[in-house]
This record gives structure tokens, C-alpha cells and sequence, in this order.
């Protein structure tokens, strides 16, 4: 049985599309807090990754970053495999993240620099660049999710695996570089002036 972790900012028909296609397919989906409680309220079974990690911390802002959570991303030779057995750890095979809006809430004049750092989403990225790193389906947009229903449509062919997983890696690296950009940007900015 395959595995996805979603933690989505938005709480959408997006997430629920993908929440259903997944479960319809027959994977086991865990969710960040409020991702899990949103697929849940919908009918579609989300089991909390705090069951796993452990609670959000410090107002939320600790969710997902958890050595559990990147070894299930990361692991990638039998013997990764065979650690995660004795660990109890469960191999993650999709991530689906939505970041926070952070470039919105550049873009807003009326927002503090506060506003931004409040908004500034680091559990995200680092969950997009470890599926990346570790071949998994990252899944960085709501617009990726046809050609994922493509995909598992196919029977989720092995032969295309390889081009589709580096694919949603390239677009997920590239998702995080310019979310990254993007602060950069805005706190050099601010050292300037």
C-alpha cells in the first residue's frame, strides 16, 4: 500500500480531489493538522502526522519537521529500507504541499515585515526538496494533480516512474527557489533602505 503526505495550505476542492483520487487508488494518506482535520470533515480518512512526529509546537510553525517524516522521504537503498523496518518508519511515496503565501503578502503594501516572516512556510519547502531528493511524487501545485490522475489511470507505469517523478522534482525545485527568491528578495530590500 502506497503512502502520501499532504500539507496544503489551502483547504479546497484541490485537496479534496486529490484526497479522493489517492484513497479511491487505494494509498493511505497522512495530513499536516489542519489537512488532516479538513480531509476528514470531507469523508476521505487522513490519519494526523502527529501521530507520528508528535503535536505542532511553537503556535504551529514545528509540524512536519521530523527526522520520521524526511527518513520516510530520504530512504532510497535496501538497507535505508530494512532501517525504517526496524525504526517502525513507514516509506512516504507522494507529498503534496501548497506553501503559505508568502509572495501575496510581499506584494501587499500594507504588510509588515512581521506579516512576512508570519508567513514565511519552511516545513513546506523542506517537504517539497526531500520527496525531490528522494524520487518521490512531489507534487508542488493543485495544477499537477490531472497529470498524477493520468498517471495512476496508466496502472502508474514503471517504465514512465523515472520521467515523471524528475519532472514534479524539477517543478517542485523550482516552486522552492523562487518561494526562496522571493524572501530573499524582499530582506535584501529591507537592508538596503
Amino acid at each position: 500500500m502506497k503512502t502520501a503526505l499532504l500539507a496544503s495550505y489551502e483547504k479546497d476542492e484541490a485537496l479534496k480531489r486529490l484526497g479522493k483520487l489517492l484513497i479511491d487508488n487505494g494509498w493511505t494518506l497522512l495530513g499536516s493538522a489542519g489537512t488532516a482535520k479538513f480531509l476528514m470533515t470531507n469523508s476521505i480518512p487522513c490519519r494526523d502526522v502527529a501521530g507520528i512526529v508528535g503535536p505542532p509546537i511553537l503556535g504551529h510553525r514545528v509540524v512536519t519537521l521530523a527526522r520520521e517524516v524526511y527518513a520516510s522521504l530520504l530512504s532510497a537503498t535496501e538497507d535505508d529500507t530494512k532501517e525504517l523496518r526496524r525504526l517502525g518508519i513507514t516509506p512516504v511515496d507522494l507529498v503534496y504541499v501548497t506553501l503559505y503565501p508568502l509572495e501575496q503578502t510581499i506584494a501587499d503594501a500594507a504588510s509588515s515585515p512581521e506579516d512576512v516572516i508570519e508567513k514565511t512556510d519552511i516545513g513546506g519547502p523542506t517537504l517539497l526538496r526531500a520527496a525531490a531528493k528522494g524520487r518521490r511524487l512531489a507534487l508542488s501545485s493543485p495544477d499537477q494533480i490531472n497529470a498524477l490522475e493520468a498517471w495512476i489511470k496508466e496502472g502508474s507505469p514503471e517504465d514512465k516512474r523515472e520521467a515523471f517523478t524528475t519532472w514534479l522534482a524539477a517543478a517542485a525545485e523550482r516552486r522552492v527557489a523562487d518561494y526562496v527568491g522571493a524572501s530573499a528578495a524582499y530582506w535584501e530590500g529591507k537592508v538596503s533602505k
